[in-house]
């Protein structure tokens, strides 16, 4: 009789202890935000993409917000009619395409605005052209968790319906092509975009994988490759704006993700 109560106290400490790490692991799933919002290159690296977040660092996009400055690139911005002897870094018009958000919810803000964003050239962020530019509607901060819930598992569908998007080609031209670029192909040949071409130079990630971080190689790839996202059938609207003196002005039918009406805007 001894030995059957001993059996059934094992086996009731074991239940209560497996609900309580059940619990324990409910309790640290996130909450997904009300709304979406910029968060940064940052928030993709250490645990999660820490391989993609340094070839991005390494790569023309991580680098965007260096060209503002006075005496960068000085032959093409004489090329663009810009004065090579301007600082850029707090005007409008370049903003809006050489950091991550500027002007909506989370995004990049200058120096002189209000709680303007820190700037680590160490870990460089919201002042270059980071994942979200190309990878959501308007910001991450939403999907973002249900990747983490999720530990990565999940189909397109899960974080497309908070404003990730997949249709690349073309959500390059939010600023390569945009009618607002100073750096039009009838500057200068270069400037004509070819998506196949450029694309190559994007997460080219072999070579930052290292022992630490080969854990976060992405295993569902292949898998969401099978799947055919929304986005990918029916490409989002791309933003048209104005840029004043001290900000830049988005034409609401234009935004591929409406905050008012939390509506997504697709291409006819």
């Amino acid at each position: 009789m001894g030995q059957i109560l001993k059996t059934i106290s094992h086996i009731l400490f074991s239940a209560v202890l497996a609900l309580g790490f059940s619990s324990f692991a409910d309790a640290k799933e996130k909450k997904i935000p009300d709304a979406p919002k910029f968060v940064g290159a940052v928030k993709c690296n250490g645990s999660c993409h820490d391989a993609y977040y340094q070839a991005w660092k390494n790569s023309p996009h991580g680098k965007t917000f260096d060209l503002l400055k006075p005496g960068v690139r000085d032959e093409a911005k004489v090329r663009a009619k810009l004065d090579p002897k301007k600082d850029y870094t707090t005007t409008p018009l370049c903003l809006r395409c050489h950091t991550t958000g500027y002007g909506q919810k989370g995004g990049f803000k200058p120096a002189g605005a209000k709680k303007p964003s820190v700037i680590d050239p160490e870990e460089p962020n919201k002042e270059q052209v980071g994942c979200e530019m190309c990878h959501s509607a308007a910001g991450g901060g939403q999907f973002r968790v249900v990747m983490k819930n999720t530990k990565g598992d999940f189909k397109k569908s899960e974080t497309e319906q908070y404003g990730q998007r997949w249709d690349y080609a073309n959500v390059c031209t939010r600023c390569h092509t945009h009618r607002n670029t100073p750096f039009q192909p009838t500057v200068h040949d270069k400037y004509k975009f070819n998506f196949d071409e450029r694309v190559k130079k994007v997460h080219q990630i072999d070579k930052y994988w290292t022992p630490d971080n080969e854990d976060q190689k992405l295993e569902k790839i292949k898998e969401r490759k099978k799947e055919k996202a929304k986005t990918e059938a029916t490409p989002l609207v791309i933003e048209d704006f104005e840029a004043k003196d001290d900000k830049v002005e988005f034409k609401k039918e234009t935004l591929p993700f409406d905050p008012d009406s939390k509506a997504f805007h697709y291409k006819k």
